[in-house]
């Protein structure tokens, strides 16, 4: 026999009569079933939580270590492979993004430079203006 514990619940009466039908309509022990579907909604409450952490992992937020010590197991080769993936792609869009960057500070510095030579060019044209 498995290591087993008790827990100790209190269940409404109205849910009480619910399992009874239930447990005399498909003929099955009422503990069995609770305990069948115990058993279904934790292993499913906890597939959503370990693969929250394994999108964390994949997508960098979470370390190895952090990530064994959340899920008490090592990340797996595609999950390795896919937050590899994951880095380069980042790299590659820090990298455009850099570029971009660079690219509308060159246009920005040519922009204020024309900005500075029409002003010049205005003072200019008012100081003839003036003259004449």
């Amino acid at each position: 026999m498995t290591d087993t514990e008790q827990l100790n619940i209190r269940i409404s009466k109205a849910l009480i009569y619910d399992v009874e039908f239930i447990s005399q309509h498909l003929k099955v022990n009422r503990n069995d079933w609770i305990k069948l579907n115990l058993a279904k909604l934790i292993r499913e409450a906890k597939a959503v939580i370990i693969d929250e952490y394994e999108q964390k992992y994949v997508n960098c937020f979470l370390t190895d270590k952090e990530f064994r010590q959340l899920t008490g197991f090592n990340p797996t080769q595609g999950m390795i492979e896919l937050r590899e993936k994951e880095l380069r792609q980042k790299e590659q869009n820090e990298e455009v993004m850099k570029a971009n960057f660079l690219k509308m500070a060159k246009k920005l510095k040519k922009a204020s430079k024309q900005i500075y030579v029409d002003k010049y060019l205005k003072g200019v044209i008012k100081k003839i203006d003036k003259k004449r």
